[in-house]
């Protein structure tokens, strides 16, 4: 009877993972939440100076926009893992035309972007369950990529428009959604974030927060940004 019992403990141990600490690879789903706040925006044109006439502009502030993506780590270097992260964001706004022929909007308009994040990551603390996994307090930092969407502004309806501010506006919603996918702003930048792993067998659990900093302030109003992040997968 000894010798069966020691036959399924060592093919239970041989089939699980003790813990977090013998994965070395993990992949997953990821979602967050951005912390930031764009306001509200305008712009004017002096079309004609006599009489005075003006095109103008007006956009609506927006905030904390959601994020989804998916990610991968390696644990196959000492002391680090390394972390890659791909995310897609995205928050709709609204704006508002008005010149001396007619008032367009409000209209609804869209911002967001595709992000790469690399991480080298390192546990600072853990608590290691036998067979069951275990849990741990990590930091990390490193480099990321953006593409984002540009804000609407008086220039975009302007290249809509023909170059012609005073004219009767003839753009909708598809146009200008597709001119914002052809003049993408690309950005680059760097990050320090930190939280918690927990691991049940094969299943991974992340929630971390991440501070990027870079010069974003054109595009969200703001230089650095943070996000609060959680994930879900599996670690082998």
């Amino acid at each position: 009877m000894k010798e069966y019992k020691a036959i399924i403990i060592s093919l239970i141990l041989a089939v699980l993972p003790f813990n977090s600490a013998f994965a070395i690879l993990g992949f997953g789903i990821q979602g967050g939440q951005s912390m930031f706040t764009v306001g509200e925006r305008g712009d004017s044109r002096l079309l004609t100076a006599m009489p005075e006439t003006y095109a103008n502009f007006e956009t609506a502030s927006f905030s904390d926009p959601f994020s989804f993506g998916v990610y991968v780590y390696l644990d196959f270097i000492p002391f680090i893992d390394i972390d890659i992260d791909m995310m897609l964001n995205a928050q709709k706004y609204q704006f508002s035309f008005e010149n001396p022929i007619m008032n367009v909007g409000p209209m609804e308009a869209y911002w967001g972007g595709a992000s790469t994040y690399i991480t080298a990551r390192k546990k600072l603390l853990g608590l290691e369950l036998p067979i069951l996994g275990g849990a741990q307090l990590f930091a990390g930092g490193g480099y990321n990529m953006h593409s984002f969407a540009p804000l609407v502004n008086l220039d975009l309806v302007e290249s809509l428009m023909n170059g012609e501010l005073g004219a009767e506006p003839q753009f909708d919603e598809k146009q200008l959604i597709a001119f914002i996918k052809d003049n993408k702003v690309d950005k680059t930048g760097f990050h320090l974030q930190g939280g918690m792993k927990f691991q049940l067998f094969m299943l991974d659990a992340f929630m971390f927060y991440r501070h990027t900093i870079g010069e974003f302030e054109d595009i969200i109003d703001a230089k650095t940004y943070g996000s609060i992040n959680v994930r879900v997968g599996m670690g082998f």
